[in-house]
């Protein structure tokens, strides 16, 4: 089966190869040397002289008619920066909507205007950078060629690191809001981004997402379908001069965190601590980077989510530590959705052999090598250096990674990659509860392929893991490949996880198994009236092993609609089949359990609905109704969203599943609330509040955050969390309490 999927996908893919484009759009910019002052107003003389370029046209909700607003950009630079400065036509009578005035806002929620860089003309790795009305900045890493990947789940695009957010660089902007237009200024630093020395073009593109009528725009078409970001639909910046090799640039971001817990279920009862740390980001040259931390601390990141878990699996939950999210996609974005080599979230995490309860094992220090080591050839090396915990029977563990990423073709690439977790470091006299000589290793090679126009998509990988010297059955292996156009989508998606495949690092809730889903999505796409579009869609997914056969199976027929205002409604039905391979409780109350080997047919029913998340008042709804094993299940939820634009965002959401079995099995009602609220005082000073209730996990969370950036990059956070036992809504039976405070200052040497 594994070959002839193979030979299936490296024919699709020779048959997809485009060798020829419809030529380019360009953009000429001028070398300049007059200073610029970020106002908002096109003052600088050197704009008169500078080339405009206009005529945005919709890639949505059309890809075939010109943009209902105009847009128009001009573009220039000198030795250390990129200036570009953008009109945008507007509906005065109408306001922005925007929830916050935080930097790396949503683009589906706010109007901006953005502009991509393919610097290496790769068409696979960039750079966006993006303005709103209120001065507010987001910049983004790209990769994948800015559809994600299969790594993220069976053929959907949009994987993980394919938009990256969380990447953070200084760089300098204006904006102002006039009578019928808004416009905004760019500065952008050479040295914040990586490129080729002496090259005279890079592949550019830019977009505007517009509230006001609804519409997203492109310089550079885009196909329906396709990412706003997509790198193989760009135009072509081109400069006057070769760019020169960037100036090595450094940045320290020293901090200094304290902390206070008083905790009410483990000992010590109170605990108190006060560190300092650095970070350092040095650009080794106009293309590689090494990222250094010293005793990191993450006391400001945002909390998880805490949802209901009605599978027999582990929930994956995302990274949100900007030094494991900063070029993530080199050591995250492998595999499968349920076959991940490397999961940084494991990295500062160890099993406690005393309780059996994750503790927290620190990050003593960690290294970050990742860039381009020449045209075709990408590196990334991960250490970290974690602490022993001997009163957990935890030693210290080094964490290791490296991988190689060559480009194929035009856009794909092949890699290879190795993973070690290993005990280092410790006092041989001090006796832990693991073997101070064990270790974990996985290697794998993975290719991903896709056409020049990045209609078709492939993967191929293998991974391997070792456990001193142990082989047999630790492996996982995957073939995969999609095909889209404006009017339909159809994947494959094939892989398999061995028995003892063991990457410790990594995220593999089910082992023992080979996975296929081939899927196929139509989309009728009318004219004249508010649908966008709509269609049917088929998925079916199963997973089988040598002994047991087909264990389950998943028939989903769905249809979708798609709205001009961004709302969307999806209708599933849902025919399953589940083949326990042991005792299984879905109740979660220890009571009676469903009988390993025990064989269920079940059918059930789901709505998916959101509004447009482009107006004050968005709703979120979800349904489900139905069998579930040998019962019944039903559930609703939803998450209702009122902005106050730009100063206040308020959520409110919550989730109710009812699950219903025969006698002796147990009833059960699982209940979760969730509050948000967001206040924006300024563009530089913030508070939010995250307010949860899990009857499942029994637990109350509240977490409070307050943050100042009194300069660019550079914070202080004050960050208050409470768990209480969810048995007791008056918040009188207390779990933990803790208080910390985060100062981090961003110094560019």
């Amino acid at each position: 089966m594994i070959t002839r999927l193979i030979l299936i996908i490296l024919l699709l893919f020779g048959s997809q190869i485009v060798f020829s484009q419809s030529e380019k759009r360009k953009i000429f910019a001028k070398k300049v040397s007059e200073e610029i002052v970020l106002d908002g107003e096109m003052n600088e003389s050197f704009w008169k002289d500078a080339q405009s370029s206009s005529d945005f046209v919709q890639y949505f909700p059309r890809d075939t008619v010109s943009a209902q607003l105009e847009t128009e950009f001009r573009v220039a630079y000198d030795d250390k920066f990129i200036y570009i400065f953008a009109k945008m036509e507007d509906i005065s009578s109408m306001k922005f909507i925007l929830g916050d005035l935080k930097r790396d806002f949503f683009g589906g929620s706010t109007d901006y205007i953005s502009f991509t860089f393919d610097t290496f003309q790769d068409e696979t790795n960039g750079y966006n950078f993006g303005l709103s009305p209120y001065n507010i900045q987001r910049e983004a890493l790209l990769s994948d060629g800015g559809e994600g990947s299969f790594s993220s789940g069976g053929g959907s695009r949009g994987g993980f690191g394919a938009f990256n957010i969380n990447w953070n660089t200084k760089w300098f902007s204006g904006a102002k809001v006039h009578d019928g237009f808004w416009t905004g200024e760019f500065k952008i630093p050479f040295s914040s981004i990586r490129y080729k020395a002496g090259s005279n073009t890079w592949n550019f593109n830019s977009h505007r997402g517009n509230s006001k009528v609804d519409e997203g725009s492109i310089w550079s078409p885009i196909q329906l379908g396709f990412s706003p970001v997509n790198l193989s639909m760009t135009g072509i910046l081109e400069f006057e001069f070769p760019l020169e090799k960037s100036s090595q640039s450094m940045v320290l971001i020293p901090y200094i965190s304290g902390s206070g817990i008083r905790n009410k279920v483990a000992e010590p009862d109170k605990e108190s601590d006060l560190d300092v740390g650095l970070d350092m980001k040095l650009a080794l040259s106009s293309s590689l980077n090494l990222d250094l931390t010293i005793n990191p601390d993450f006391s400001q990141v945002e909390v998880d989510e805490q949802r209901t878990n009605l599978t027999r699996f582990e929930l994956f939950l995302p990274e949100k530590r900007e030094f494991f999210t900063d070029n993530g996609d080199l050591f995250s974005n492998l595999g499968s959705r349920e076959a991940r080599p490397m999961f940084t979230r494991r990295i500062g995490i160890a099993r406690d052999t005393t309780t059996s309860q994750y503790v927290q094992n620190p990050i003593l220090f960690g290294a970050k090598l990742s860039g381009k080591i020449n045209d075709g050839l990408r590196v990334g090396v991960l250490n970290m250096q974690t602490a022993k915990l001997s009163s957990s029977g935890v030693p210290s563990y080094n964490y290791g990674m490296a991988v190689l990423e060559k480009n194929v073709f035009k856009n794909s690439k092949i890699s290879a990659f190795l993973i070690n977790k290993q005990s280092l470091f410790n006092d041989k006299s001090v006796e832990y509860a693991h073997d101070l000589d064990d270790f974990n290793r996985v290697f794998g090679f993975e290719s991903k392929l896709q056409s020049n126009n990045t209609k078709f998509k492939s993967e191929l990988y293998y991974h391997q893991s070792t456990e001193n010297d142990e082989t047999e059955g630790a492996n996982s292996y995957g073939a995969n490949a999609s095909y889209e156009e404006r009017n339909f989508e159809t994947n494959i998606y094939f892989y398999g996880v061995g028995e003892n495949f063991n990457p410790e690092v990594g995220f593999v809730p089910r082992k023992d198994y080979v996975f296929l889903s081939p899927s196929f999505q139509y989309k009728f796409l009318p004219e004249g009236n508010s649908l966008n579009s709509h269609g049917p869609g088929i998925d079916y997914e199963f997973y089988r092993n040598k002994l047991n056969g087909v264990t389950d199976y998943d028939i989903d027929i769905d249809y979708n609609f798609r709205f001009r205002n961004q709302s969307y409604l999806v209708l599933k039905t849902n025919f399953l089949y589940t083949k326990l391979l042991n005792d299984f409780d879905p109740s979660r109350s220890d009571g009676v359990p469903l009988a390993a080997f025990s064989e269920y047919n079940y059918v059930n029913h789901t709505f998916y609905m959101r509004t447009s998340e482009r107006r004050l008042l968005s709703v979120r709804l979800n349904g489900k109704i139905g069998q579930f094993f040998n019962g019944k299940i039903k559930t609703l939820g939803g998450t209702l969203t009122y902005k106050f634009p730009p100063y206040l965002n308020i959520s409110l959401g919550s989730q109710i599943n009812d699950l219903d079995f025969p006698a002796p099995y147990s009833n059960a009602n699982f209940f979760s609330l969730n509050s948000k609220i967001n206040i924006s005082f300024s563009k530089d000073l913030f508070f939010s509040t995250y307010l949860q209730y899990n009857n499942q996990i029994d637990n109350i969370n509240l977490n409070a955050r307050f943050q100042w950036r009194f300069q660019p990059l550079s914070d202080i956070f004050l960050v208050y969390t409470d768990n209480y036992y969810a048995d007791n809504p008056l918040f009188l039976n207390l779990k933990n309490r803790s208080f910390a405070f985060k100062i981090n200052y961003w110094i560019n040497i």
